[in-house]
């Protein structure tokens, strides 16, 4: 019989991982996510934290009474937990050395918060790294500035089996985006060795495109609607590819194109008139986007993309009649009607 000893240890682990130890905590509320599945949004920056992550899972936000604000992501499967907090900057940093100078202070905040915490019981055995600074790139902007600080440790928390301990590795990064100071702390088992390591980077980079994603969205925003000033001009096309590269690496927003049937009609008409396929994937997927951007859900990204799906459709079969497919006929109609999303769940 195979023994249960591992899982148990496992569970505990997690339960020192993701719970705090016993102390005094600031007052707050915690709030689950939306039940809708929607993103969670922080006003003071723009900023939109998805509900998944890659493998990882928004657990919460907390708001501290004091002002401020917390977001939780969870990933059972790696073990792992990572924190975002977010604060109005204490002072205006608007050169490079002033950031630079409030980002080494808020750091010295951090290692002085987790050095009380050895004093309270919840920590021991803390070696820092060196802080080393990094920039995080933005589109038409000044980049970022970021603190990097790693440490190890052995974190003290309470488990259903009573006090337990383990050996975590964090990783801490502190920038400032739009008069807020921005901290990601990662936190992971120790003997996750290289696999957590690269589990980190990935999510340490989602987390940096959501930092970079509000200059570059406006940019974005505007090449969706050049496109849908005239979608069969060269430089709509330019910009439609532009757009199409930028929804492949972000996973805020809720654009798909079912796969059946849009995908055997695409082959079909490409093999009628090439390049038509193309021309209808672009308007799928950028009369999602038009919606997408104006805040829709993902029904209704659905629906505005097959609307402008059926648009493009009435146009190309013009010229390319041999594209008209009868069992496409019926999509069209409910397209053209708002009905898109409905009918795709029933047929697709």
């Amino acid at each position: 019989m195979k023994s249960v000893f591992p899982l148990l240890g496992l569970i505990c682990l997690l339960q020192i991982m993701l719970f705090p130890a016993a102390g005094v905590e600031p007052g707050g509320q915690w709030k689950a996510p939306a039940a809708d599945g929607s993103p969670w949004k922080h006003a003071g920056t723009g900023l939109t934290f998805p509900q998944r992550l890659g493998d990882y899972r928004l657990a919460g936000e907390f708001t501290y009474t004091a002002g401020g604000v917390f977001v939780r992501y969870e990933n059972t499967e790696a073990r792992a937990r990572a924190d975002i907090f977010l604060f109005p900057s204490p002072v205006k940093a608007e050169k490079a050395e002033d950031k630079h100078r409030l980002l080494l202070k808020e750091m010295d905040t951090v290692v002085a918060d987790l050095q009380s915490m050895v004093k309270q019981g919840r920590y021991k055995n803390i070696q820092f790294a060196e802080p080393v600074g990094k920039e995080i790139p933005l589109w038409l902007k000044e980049p970022l500035p970021i603190v990097i600080r790693t440490l190890t440790a052995t974190r003290i928390g309470n488990s259903a089996r009573g006090e337990q301990e383990a050996q975590i590795k964090q990783w801490i990064g502190i920038t400032v985006v739009e008069g807020h100071v921005l901290t990601i702390r990662h936190l992971r088992p120790l003997d996750t060795g290289d696999q957590g390591e690269q589990d980190m980077q990935g999510f340490v980079g989602a987390i940096y495109q959501i930092i970079k994603d509000p200059p570059l969205r406006q940019e974005i925003k505007r090449l969706v609607d050049a496109y849908h000033a005239d979608p069969f001009t060269p430089d709509s096309e330019q910009a439609a590819a532009a757009v199409l590269a930028y929804l492949q690496q972000n996973p805020l927003l809720p654009i798909h194109v079912p796969e059946h049937p849009i995908s055997a009609w695409l082959e079909r008409c490409k093999a009628q008139a090439p390049g038509t396929e193309d021309h209808l994937l672009r308007a799928f997927m950028l009369g999602g986007a038009k919606a997408a951007f104006d805040g829709a859900d993902a029904a209704t990204c659905v629906n505005e993309g097959a609307r402008q799906f059926a648009r493009v459709y009435r146009h190309l079969v013009q010229k390319h009649p041999l594209i008209a497919l009868p069992d496409m006929q019926p999509f069209i109609t409910a397209a053209e009607k708002g009905e898109g999303a409905v009918w795709l769940r029933e047929h697709g």
